[in-house]
């Protein structure tokens, strides 16, 4: 049950899937893996469900309760009247009715894709029809099975294993207690004017039959000449709209396509196309990475992927991906799981196979297969970007397209000498010693909050000093450029932006090819490590003696 649920219905809810299991298990015909002597638990869980379950206030929880107290004595006083309360909840279409289900009160819209309403109101339905059929009311239970079988979310199925199990559940619950004519039926679908369109043949191994997409304005007839059996025949109309990220969306989403000599990677030095996710817990879920995760990527039209560059990120001891295929012109891209503390990226090598004049957006989607309702989407398009804005308030400015040089390791060469010489560069304008205190996201960036220790090279900004708080930002498809908090750091770079808010003056330093980022370290336990603090030590003394005006 979600976070913020009544009590009591999560008591009653709880108790039901404890009742239903101690009574499934029971009745285990095994006796090695049969149940015994729990007749005193079932007794007293039936007990409980009875005294509480008339405050219950979710029909879902009381759908549940129905079932598990029929199940334990299907003519129990109490059952008979939830499931006569129920009744008076449906929700039913035509009369007599040919659909009936069930769902929450707060509930009136249709969905056009599933979400996690509409995955309760599915296990709900489910729920009472597997109540109805254990007390063989098959009339009853027909327009139930019909609306449980029907497409209700087209090209999209359920939302959840869970629902998908429980209906499978119910609808093999209702074909073990009705008989029926064997399914054998050959059935033509045509246009009025324009022909065939397709034929179909349904048997019992296959009783339902792909969507047919239906392309002329014309009206369509369907016709069987022979066979056995009863089919249903239902025709959608379905709009098709690119959206940007909904509201349920359970990750921060990045995607870009860079243009060749855009880094000093030798490998990317070909234009590639970097996708990033980053997982979004819902509110009070205590898991802190996503399970299975698709990543979708619609290339762009003209453009081909080199698929082989995504073997490094599965053929590793700690891959990243487990599985990537072309379909079409759509890369599929599946993930164990995303952390949510940082981004997950992969990146492929493109090539132009033609070149179009006006190319329209390509979609990036990510989401988790058994929790489709929190599907994130992405627009995108193939042009090449020399500067990316990045704007605070009404304030933007320009950083370019590549990634900061990044310096994360011990390098002995790295001299005072040579750092002196680096700074005193003149398109560097400041060169600060700061320490990184936290991070967040900023749609196609991350920012990072860290306060100045110590000031080396200042032409820009008057304001900053020892002890200033300044913002640093990267984009994050720059996954190389690895920064973590709590650590410290040497940022020379060539801009920034001073903006001026209603109370306070705000720094913010692009990382992007003209900035360069070194790892300042505070713990040293190896020779080299101590040997490369001194020699920062000595470059940050000396500049603070004698500034720049040696440095040649």
């Amino acid at each position: 049950m979600a976070a913020g649920t009544k009590t009591i219905d999560q008591s009653v809810y709880l108790t039901s899937f404890v009742l239903i299991a101690l009574h499934r298990a029971t009745s285990i015909n095994d006796p090695i893996l049969q149940l015994q002597r729990h007749d005193s638990s079932m007794k007293e869980a039936a007990r409980y469900i009875s005294q509480h379950v008339l405050g219950v206030q979710s029909v879902y929880v009381r759908a549940v309760a129905t079932f598990a107290l029929t199940l334990y004595d299907p003519d129990s006083g109490m059952a008979a009247q939830l499931l006569s309360s129920l009744e008076s909840l449906a929700r039913q279409k035509g009369n007599p009715a040919v659909l009936r289900y069930w769902q929450e009160s707060s509930l009136t819209a249709d969905w056009l894709s599933p979400d996690r309403s509409s995955g309760q109101t599915v296990e709900t339905t489910a729920w009472v029809l597997l109540t109805v059929l254990l007390k063989g009311r098959i009339n009853y239970a027909n327009p139930i099975l019909n609306w449980l079988t029907q497409d209700q979310n087209y090209g999209e199925g359920f939302y959840s294993t869970q629902d998908v199990v429980l209906t499978l559940e119910a609808v093999t619950a209702y074909s073990s207690v009705v008989s029926r004519a064997v399914l054998s039926m050959d059935i033509n679908v045509r246009y009025n004017r324009k022909g065939t369109l397709a034929q179909v043949t349904l048997t019992q191994r296959r009783p339902v039959a792909t969507p047919i997409q239906v392309t002329q304005d014309d009206d369509i007839t369907v016709s069987t000449g022979y066979g056995s059996g009863v089919s249903n025949v239902k025709l959608k109309t379905v709009y098709y709209e690119t959206s940007s990220t909904n509201q349920n969306c359970n990750f921060d989403l990045s995607i870009e396509l860079v243009g060749p000599d855009a880094s000093d990677v030798p490998s990317l030095r070909s234009p590639h196309l970097v996708a990033c996710a980053k997982y979004n817990p819902p509110p009070n879920e205590v898991v802190t990475e996503s399970s299975l995760t698709v990543m979708k990527i619609q290339m762009p039209t003209g453009i081909e992927a080199y698929l082989e560059d995504l073997r490094q990120f599965k053929d590793t001891e700690e891959p990243l991906i487990s599985h990537y295929e072309l379909q079409g012109n759509t890369m599929i891209i599946q993930a164990d799981s995303v952390p949510s503390d940082n981004f997950l990226c992969v990146g492929f090598r493109i090539r132009t196979e033609f070149r179009v004049s006006d190319p329209s957006e390509s979609l990036f989607s990510v989401y988790e297969p058994q929790d489709r309702g929190s599907m994130c989407t992405k627009q995108f398009s193939y042009k090449e970007q020399k500067l990316q804005r990045l704007c605070v308030a009404e304030h933007c400015q320009c950083m370019t397209a590549a990634c900061a040089v990044y310096r994360g390791s011990i390098d002995s060469t790295l001299t005072s000498d040579k750092h002196i010489q680096e700074t005193c560069s003149p398109h560097i304008k400041y060169a600060f010693k700061l320490k990184v205190k936290s991070s967040s996201t900023e749609g196609d960036f991350v920012a990072f909050t860290a306060t100045i220790v110590e000031v080396l090279k200042n032409s820009d900004f008057e304001t900053v000093s020892s002890g200033s708080e300044v913002e640093l930002v990267k984009k994050t498809t720059c996954s190389s450029v690895d920064i973590q908090t709590n650590r410290q750091y040497l940022l020379m770079g060539a801009r920034g932006s001073e903006v001026t808010l209603s109370h306070s003056v705000k720094h913010r330093l692009p990382l992007d090819s003209d900035a360069v980022l070194e790892l300042w370290p505070t713990d040293c336990g190896s020779p080299a490590c101590q040997d490369a603090v001194l020699q920062l030590d000595n470059f940050a003394l000396d500049l603070q003696l004698y500034g720049c005006a040696n440095s040649a």
